[in-house]
């Protein structure tokens, strides 16, 4: 009766941990989901934009790495995606419109500024884990080039994509 009662309380446990894992990552995918969305319809710089989604995508990418099984990643990474991915199109459109639209000096400005990013550290240094870890994922690596590509040819060189 002892071993019965032990393993009742084990599934218990195990069953309140996974409710809590739960409730963690669907706190993450809010904050998420609000964080991008109010970067898609702000009023603000297309380059303070294109700083907030990447910012974003590197606590993603942190979070995306902190799995253990990589079904489970990918099902958080799916989530994220379908619920973010109008505002991170919308972001990246009006990021390339804007790029396009640069003269030779803003350019070189914008080429200066980017390497100088706090972000970007990080960013370089997680999309290769991030990379290996969901390689046979192509969804995410095709989001993860496209947030990279926010800044254009400039961050896709960046971060090696």
């Amino acid at each position: 009766m002892k071993q019965f009662s032990f393993f009742i309380a084990v599934f218990a446990a195990l069953l309140s941990l996974q409710s809590c894992a739960s409730a963690k990552q669907n706190t993450w995918l809010k904050a998420h989901r609000a964080q991008l969305e109010t970067l898609a319809s702000g009023s603000m710089k297309t380059e303070d934009k294109v700083d907030g989604m990447l910012s974003d995508y590197v606590v993603l990418m942190e979070e995306g790495l902190q799995f253990v099984n990589p079904v489970k990643g990918v099902k958080y990474i799916k989530k994220y995606h379908s619920q973010n991915e109008a505002a991170m199109n919308k972001i990246v459109t009006e990021s390339n419109s804007w790029i396009n639209n640069l003269d030779d000096m803003q350019a070189v400005g914008l080429g200066l500024r980017v390497v100088k990013k706090p972000y970007l550290k990080k960013f370089v240094e997680l999309a290769p884990k991030f990379k290996k870890k969901y390689e046979t994922y192509r969804f995410i690596l095709d989001m993860t080039g496209k947030v990279a590509g926010g800044f254009g040819k400039i961050g896709k060189k960046a971060v090696g994509l």
